[in-house]
């Protein structure tokens, strides 16, 4: 998990963690250069990452431009986990809260200087399935918690039956996104 997660140790992060301990799921806290969640095979990288973001998170990366960079280093980064071209590796965006809930004074969502409508939220999330994303959605913290630990779970399980590839090392898994040309981590052709 991502040290920065739920705005760092002096929000929401304890609180992610002690419902991952009640739960029985292990996890380590480090800075992690992509992605909020990634999942182990021993000390090899599983081939899924996972980039959570409130409503809010997804006006405030609209508005500065993280939105673009972050959807670029999955899928650089799917490259490598999920084999070259053939992409084997899941690439998800969870979604938490409701956007609609969310709005401020002047209709939008986030920040009113952000400049973020309801719509502009919600038409990135729509279209994140077809630049290669699988979207999960959560209500909250404790929804998100549960989520994790299914998929934490399903990493298990996978790794128990020998039904996943994990081939990196986390510092292999960086060196070799950090070679990647740019345009590896474009969208995927439309399919039209």
């Amino acid at each position: 998990m991502d040290l920065r997660e739920g705005g760092g140790g002096g929000k929401s992060l304890h609180k992610m963690c002690d419902q991952l301990d009640i739960r029985g799921v292990p996890y380590v806290v480090r800075e992690l250069k992509i992605a909020d969640y990634i999942f182990f095979v021993g000390d090899k990288l599983a081939p899924i990452l996972i980039e959570r973001k409130s409503a809010e998170d997804v006006a405030g990366s609209l508005a500065d431009g993280r939105w673009e960079r972050q959807k670029r280093a999955l899928r650089k980064a799917q490259y490598v986990l999920g084999g070259g071209p053939a992409r084997r590796c899941q690439i998800c965006y969870l979604i938490e809260g409701d956007a609609a809930k969310k709005t401020v004074h002047g209709g939008n969502v986030g920040r009113r200087t952000w400049f973020q409508s309801l719509e502009d939220v919600e038409a990135a999330v729509d279209q994140l399935p077809s630049q290669g994303f699988s979207v999960l959605k959560s209500k909250g913290i404790l929804d998100t918690i549960g989520i994790l630990a299914k998929v934490a779970q399903d990493v298990s399980w996978k790794a128990k039956n020998g039904s996943i590839d994990a081939n990196y090392t986390y510092k292999q898994f960086l060196s070799r996104v950090k070679v990647l040309a740019d345009e590896i981590g474009d969208a995927p052709a439309s399919q039209e």
